[in-house]
């Protein structure tokens, strides 16, 4: 029997620490998180689709299309329509064509003996000058003008073609692209200082 004060007081603190000591656990560790499966997509999914390459539009030059007009300074248009005994032209095209700025759009001054001379015909169709009518406009920078003669002819069957006489009243012209529409017949052509007649056959 131990009768040292210091031994009973070792004895006390050292038998509860061995129970401690015994009683416990050792510390786990958490376990790890489980693996998530990677997914493969199916084989029959369809790639997502691909981001379309940006389209490079050009630039617009200064005889390129004014809001949706063209404006090719040189160029213009003709027409020549019958109908019943009344055969009418038309030709439009840029100011410049007939040796006008884009800000001489005044009609008033436009139009002083711009559609004189302007057509002659091949045949005998005997066809007299009755209406004119002038009209300019202003579409950004660009200035055009359309002009359209009508005639009253007494044998238009007789009539073998059209002379645009634009590119000698008008050295601005160029090309002109023509149509005769016909009750019997509709012919086109490009027409040019060497080549300035449109069939009407």
């Amino acid at each position: 029997m131990f009768t040292s004060p210091r031994v009973a007081l070792c004895l006390i603190l050292t038998v509860p620490a061995l129970a401690l000591a015994g009683c416990s656990k050792k510390t786990e560790s958490a376990p790890a998180a489980p693996e998530v499966p990677s997914v493969e997509a199916p084989e029959n999914m369809e790639a997502a689709p691909a981001v379309p390459e940006t389209v490079e539009v050009p630039e617009a030059t200064e005889t390129a299309a004014a809001a949706g007009e063209a404006h090719v300074h040189g160029a213009g248009e003709f027409a020549v329509a019958v109908d019943g005994d009344v055969l009418t032209v038309t030709l439009d095209a840029p100011l410049a064509n007939f040796g006008l700025g884009e800000g001489d759009t005044d009609a008033l001054e436009v139009s002083t003996g711009i559609g004189d001379k302007l057509v002659s015909f091949q045949g005998n169709a005997d066809c007299t000058e009755g209406n004119r009518h002038i009209q300019t406009r202003t579409v950004g920078d660009h200035s055009g003008l359309t002009l359209t003669l009508e005639f009253t002819c007494s044998a238009l069957d007789k009539l073998d073609g059209v002379r645009l006489n634009a590119f000698s009243e008008f050295p601005g012209f160029q090309t002109v692209d023509a149509v005769f529409v016909g009750p019997d017949s509709q012919t086109a052509a490009v027409l040019t200082p060497g080549n300035p007649e449109l069939a009407t056959r």
